[in-house]
């Protein structure tokens, strides 16, 4: 029996005060740190993934991360009405129908249970069949809870709770249970494992509750190291499991917690550890104490990866933090297209069919009208280097399609190219090339967050 191991290899040459690009082996397939690992939501998405990596072989783009709610529409994609109406797939449909082939790339299998909580897309985990049965059973009963809460609240009944107070009380109630039952725990873990091993994942990642509070953190600890426990026994391989933690923003101003996490994270049996700070935005003036905490904490991870043999770190839903992240600390970051945005629309259906288009220098998306005014502004040319725009001088203007295709694609390039800018840096001893070029941007408060 075979062991798919994470090994991290420093090298001498390659550190430089508070960054580091290390060799990042997982699973037999090695990543040349800080990696950019694209998420991805649809088979769309991969083929236009799979299209800029056959055609101009990046090496920063070695990953990717699919949610677990996406897995229907991004791995399986061709399978998808039947997934869609069998809600009780079983082991030989998974076996013969939903197993992918793996490849050389590193693909993590998200969880994302943190829809548990917000409600974004917490209809659609109620209806995916690769989402434990626990899951679903508790989203349905919580669905239905607030339905009857708008009803009271419309009958004008006394003493009727708000939803927020229902979200935060069923919400702990649940992942209490699951802390306080074996069964229940097992069933979760082992549900969700058994879709990342068909999925091909390269490494497990557990089914943890989003952090709101020391309780919580306290079960998504025993979640990791349950799943730890458990993770031999379901893969032939001895696929490695991972550390997760999905926190809210303001744990960052916890000291207690943040510590705990820091601590935790330093003894841990895991070699890679998994962050995501759900929704967090560190460029906002009013997030200051956030900025100084999150510094703090990089700081801290650097330490630890590069004073420990066998230590890495990813951040999830890296947003705008991503070229930050990956200058200090983090081996693997990852956002999607829209840098982690579609959550926060307050109406789902009012989104416009030209997707936002990164802006490589001032590290922000920019609209179609933006996009083109700039291009106006610049002789009539798209001021980027990327190979995409190089080989696609022309704006397909109406057709949204083929410009939201080569938006996706410019993205990844860019990405590809921080990450390589990054590496140089580190080779070159250029200590201040991360603090310059964030200065340079619209992301000038993060310039707070870089250790120096």
């Amino acid at each position: 029996m075979s062991t798919a191991q994470i090994q991290v290899t420093h090298h001498s040459n390659r550190k430089c005060k508070f960054s580091e690009s290390a060799d990042l082996e997982i699973n037999g397939k090695v990543l040349v740190t800080p990696t950019f690992a694209s998420r991805l939501k649809s088979d769309g998405e991969m083929r236009i993934y799979n299209n800029v990596r056959s055609s101009y072989a990046p090496k920063q783009l070695s990953a990717y991360v699919v949610r677990l709610l996406d897995v229907g529409r991004t791995l399986y994609s061709s399978m998808k009405s039947t997934a869609v109406s069998n809600l009780g797939i079983n082991q030989m449909t998974l076996d013969n129908k939903f197993t992918p082939k793996s490849d050389e790339k590193v693909l993590l299998i998200d969880p994302a249970l943190e829809y548990l909580y917000y409600t974004a897309n917490m209809e659609r985990l109620a209806v995916t069949p690769f989402v434990s049965h626990t899951v679903r059973d508790y989203i349905t009963k919580f669905l239905n809870k607030t339905k009857e809460l708008d009803k009271a609240k419309l009958n004008g009944e006394d003493g009727v709770i708000g939803k927020n107070l229902l979200r935060e009380t069923e919400h702990t109630n649940f992942w209490t249970c699951v802390y306080k039952d074996a069964n229940m725990r097992m069933k979760l873990i082992r549900d969700t494992f058994n879709v990342e091993l068909k999925a091909k994942t390269d490494v497990l990642i557990p089914p943890v509750p989003l952090i709101t509070s020391s309780h919580l953190l306290d079960v998504a600890i025993d979640m990791n190291e349950k799943s730890r426990a458990f993770s031999p026994a379901l893969s032939q391989d001895e696929r490695k499991c991972a550390d997760y933690f999905v926190l809210k923003p303001n744990v960052l101003k916890n000291e207690h917690m943040m510590s705990t996490i820091k601590e935790y994270v330093s003894t841990s049996e895991s070699e890679l550890t998994l962050f995501k700070f759900k929704n967090l935005n560190l460029c906002y003036e009013n997030m200051a104490l956030e900025r100084v905490a999150f510094k703090s904490f990089l700081m801290e991870l650097s330490l630890v990866s590069q004073h420990f043999e066998n230590k890495a770190f990813g951040l999830l839903e890296s947003g705008n933090q991503t070229f930050p992240a990956a200058f200090s600390s983090f081996a693997i970051v990852s956002t999607g297209f829209n840098l982690d945005r579609e959550d926060q629309r307050k109406d789902q259906k009012d989104i416009p069919p030209f997707a936002n288009r990164y802006d490589r220098t001032n590290m922000i998306m920019q609209d179609k009208p933006t996009f083109m005014k700039t291009i106006e502004n610049n002789g009539h040319t798209i001021p980027c280097d990327c190979r995409v725009c190089i080989d696609n001088p022309s704006i397909p203007e109406t057709d949204f399609i083929e410009y939201n295709r080569r938006a996706k694609g410019h993205y990844l390039l860019c990405r590809e190219l921080e990450m390589t800018e990054i590496i140089n840096a580190i080779e070159k001893q250029e200590s201040q090339m991360g603090f310059e070029k964030l200065l340079r941007s619209s992301l000038k408060n993060l310039t707070d967050i870089i250790p120096r």
